[in-house]
């Protein structure tokens, strides 16, 4: 028996959804479990032991690259399916490439393509359980909540970056606070660059020996080069430097992480780092990270949540942050963690 789960296509909802397979997994230890992810999301499956294979797709289709995977899953004779996406696209995708049973949630007018009808409903808890109802309806029984969302580095990967680290120089030297001042969904969720600025500034102050390493992808790499000119060395832009495999490694030897409601800050709290996150326009208790050592600073406003990428207004869900709260919070979770490492 194999199983192929296409996976969601944001970073945040992929770490989100490792509970779901881990649950799988422990549930049908013998199928064989297979996930489909978007060429750039596949780096957060890597290591899981739950997962056999990973296949992935590209992130953008064309013709001949959409034929050529339908050929390739259908060489692999899948008897089942399983779709954390709520698309009608990928539902479809999955029944041309012959996985003829084949389960989600009835959404975006895809009932029909399903074997397996999962009804939809809206509610308030958290995300993570949006895949785990998924695998306690297959299985039929209620399932253990306290499988981790963990990612997993391996130990050659830890050493690549405690040596690609040491290369930068100086200003590279651990401990290290990592921030992640954008948010790929959209500027509506990112807290005010001037912020994120002032923080660096003051924290230098406080922590001098401390070095700040500045994440985030290429298409953020122009608002952070913004956050980052003139600051000392010790600050280290490396937006755009890493793939997202290589972020989540050298994210993993931080003390602490400061970032916005995004897939980075499901990525530290996954990987076990402290972490202060700045909420917006999103609901903390749908989204919040998993973990922990974790400080959400959020005051909303009569407005959030919404759905907006930008904010159609004066962001004062953002802006209601104050820069003094995050370094409260920063610093009382870098003192926890110097005094849990003695």
């Amino acid at each position: 028996m194999s199983t192929v789960i296409r996976s969601p296509n944001w970073i945040g909802d992929g770490i989100m959804c490792l509970s779901a397979i881990r649950a799988y997994k422990e549930h049908f230890p013998n199928e064989r479990l297979v996930i489909v992810a978007k060429r750039y999301l596949a780096d957060i499956f890597l290591n899981i032991s739950a997962i056999d294979e990973i296949v992935p797709i590209p992130d953008r289709w064309t013709a001949v690259t959409y034929f050529a995977c339908l050929k390739r899953l259908r060489a692999k004779h899948f008897d089942r399916g399983l779709l954390f996406t709520n698309s009608f696209a990928s539902a479809l995708f999955f029944r041309l490439a012959g996985i003829r049973s084949c389960s989600g949630y009835d959404r975006d007018g895809r009932g029909w393509l399903l074997s397996n009808k999962i009804p939809f409903k809206k509610n308030l808890d958290h995300h993570q359980y949006y895949y785990l109802n998924l695998i306690e309806h297959l299985s039929g029984k209620k399932l253990s909540r306290s499988h981790a969302a963990g990612l997993v580095v391996a130990p050659e990967e830890s050493k690549w970056a405690a040596d690609w680290l040491e290369e930068q120089g100086s200003g590279a030297r651990p401990p290290y606070l990592a921030i992640a001042p954008a948010a790929a969904y959209g500027s509506a969720k990112a807290w005010l660059p001037e912020r994120f600025r002032q923080v660096i500034v003051d924290w230098q102050k406080t922590f001098p020996d401390c070095s700040i390493l500045l994440l985030g992808g290429p298409a953020e790499k122009d608002k952070i080069a913004a956050i980052a000119d003139g600051l000392p060395d010790r600050v280290v832009n490396l937006c755009g430097r890493l793939t997202l495999r290589q972020t989540i490694v050298i994210l993993a030897r931080c003390r602490l992480f400061i970032g916005n409601d995004s897939g980075l800050m499901h990525a530290a709290a996954a990987l076990a780092v402290p972490l202060v996150a700045v909420f917006g326009p999103t609901e903390p208790g749908k989204t919040a990270p998993i973990g922990k050592a974790c400080i959400l600073l959020h005051h909303g406003a009569e407005c959030a949540p919404c759905l907006h990428r930008e904010c159609p207004s004066d962001h004062r869900c953002m802006s209601a942050v104050r820069t003094a709260e995050v370094l409260a919070a920063a610093s009382q979770l870098w003192k926890q963690a110097l005094s849990e490492a003695k």
